[in-house]
């Protein structure tokens, strides 16, 4: 079932030539990671209106992420927010934990049929990076000082830890 939301974030990153503006901020985060060997990942919220207007409602914040190719992201979920993923480079697999089992969402920004995942609160969900660095754009329904992320030890969602993902 498509996400009413993610297509109209879809919408509003072809009209505002999002990853145009975005160049910078993506070779930013790509030099951390060569500079960074040992970092799996590099990532930064933009700024309110950062792609020139305002996100659409309901959309609080927009993150990129820079992640290393072939790397591995354990299980995580966001309890205060609804985290909408669009691929701008590269390809990964997201798991998605629904129903008692993981579900598949390949992305591959080469791909619009394949190029987003929709992720509802308090869904686990994991990553999988494919051959090159994945590049993507992360939107929440919480701001980027509230974002709360919880991992758990492996894939023992009783034993968990919170913390806040920015600030």
């Amino acid at each position: 079932m498509e996400d009413p939301i993610m297509v109209q974030l879809e919408v509003f990153l072809r009209e505002s030539n999002a990853v145009e503006k975005l160049s910078p901020v993506i070779e930013r985060l790509l030099g951390e990671l060569r500079r960074s060997p040992c970092e799996p990942q590099a990532w930064a919220p933009l700024p309110d209106a950062f792609l020139g207007a305002p996100l659409i409602q309901g959309i609080a914040s927009c993150w990129v992420f820079a992640l290393r190719a072939n790397g591995r992201f354990p299980s995580e979920r966001h309890p205060n927010s609804w985290q909408r993923s669009l691929a701008v480079r590269g390809s990964a697999l997201f798991e998605v934990y629904e129903d008692s089992a993981w579900r598949p969402h390949a992305l591959d920004a080469s791909s619009r049929q394949t190029n987003s995942v929709s992720i509802p609160p308090n869904f686990w969900h994991r990553i999988a990076i494919g051959p090159e660095t994945f590049v993507s754009l992360s939107f929440h329904t919480a701001r980027a000082t509230e974002l709360i992320e919880e991992t758990c030890e492996g894939d023992d969602f009783t034993k968990t830890q919170q913390r806040l993902y920015h600030g």
